[in-house]
């Protein structure tokens, strides 16, 4: 019998899933999902209209969906998060308990006008050279806020006065328990126990394997795209979308603590957080 839904694998990783959300879905569809999820670590969804409500739903079938209350429920160049670049990195990797999922549904936007790359650290954990995997074996580095998010601006004497965490180099994902290479661009600002020459060249190499061009998927937004992503297991970043109108990405995420739950030292509505969230602004702490 033929199966009411469509599979087609991402290059270099993900699925693409053909069917139309709607309530009820097929039996046995939301499990299917969860299945592909955790194996490709992201779900591509084309040609949906989905209100706020129904978005939350889908996401439901992940974990703890986060209410609307001081997040990002829509993010556009002209709203939340601003239209400056955003350089490679995994949502609130500097905290105790980073997102666990992350979706974006397009529902304003010119079709293949822009685009958000992703990486997966599954992939490198796995495929790394003998020599790099031995010298960050049993290794931990130091991951923080970034003051600017355009481009890096963390290093080896960052002040650890900023939102930080120090976890391995290589961590287990905590629901699939896979090898995931956790070191982003952004965020990462050295490897502890190693002098400055030795962390940045060892962090140079890794964020080489990490970035292969061969190892990007590049998703140009067309209107009625959906795409859910482990926030764990990949990173991504974006091009300058100066220009760039309509572009509003309707957004969910799936985690158990806000950004303002994790850092109480920032408020809802902070101005501080309004102006480093547009992707070309400092983050000034007092």
């Amino acid at each position: 019998m033929d199966s009411p839904w469509t599979e087609r694998p991402l290059e270099p990783f993900g699925m693409e899933i053909g069917i139309r959300l709607e309530w009820p879905l097929p039996d046995g569809f939301e499990q299917r999902m969860v299945e592909l999820f955790d194996r490709h670590k992201m779900l591509l969804f084309r040609n949906q209209q989905l209100e706020e409500q129904d978005q939350v739903r889908l996401l439901e079938n992940f974990g703890r969906v986060l209410g609307a209350h001081g997040e990002y429920r829509e993010i556009s160049t002209d709203g939340g998060l601003g239209s400056g670049p955003l350089t490679w990195h995994s949502d609130l990797a500097f905290t105790e308990e980073p997102f666990k999922v992350i979706s974006l549904h397009a529902v304003a936007v010119n079709d293949g006008q822009s685009f958000t790359d992703f990486v997966n650290g599954a992939n490198a954990a796995a495929s790394l050279p003998a020599d790099l995997a031995a010298r960050v074996a049993g290794r931990e580095a130091l991951t923080m806020i970034a003051p600017v998010q355009t481009h890096r601006t963390v290093g080896y004497d960052s002040p650890d006065d900023m939102p930080h965490q120090v976890r391995p180099v290589i961590i287990t994902h905590p629901r699939t328990g896979d090898a995931i290479l956790y070191v982003s661009y952004m965020q990462t600002a050295r490897i502890m126990g190693m002098e400055r020459t030795e962390s940045d060249a060892t962090l140079d190499a890794l964020f080489v394997e990490l970035y292969r061009k061969d190892r990007v998927y590049r998703h140009h937004w067309n209107n009625g795209d959906i795409v859910i992503w482990d926030n764990i297991a990949l990173q991504h970043a974006r091009g300058d979308l100066t220009g760039m109108t309509p572009r509003r990405l309707q957004r969910i995420v799936v985690a158990d603590k806000s950004f303002f739950d994790l850092l109480p030292q920032f408020q809802v509505g902070d101005e501080r957080i309004s102006a480093w969230g547009s992707g070309d602004k400092q983050l000034v702490l007092d």
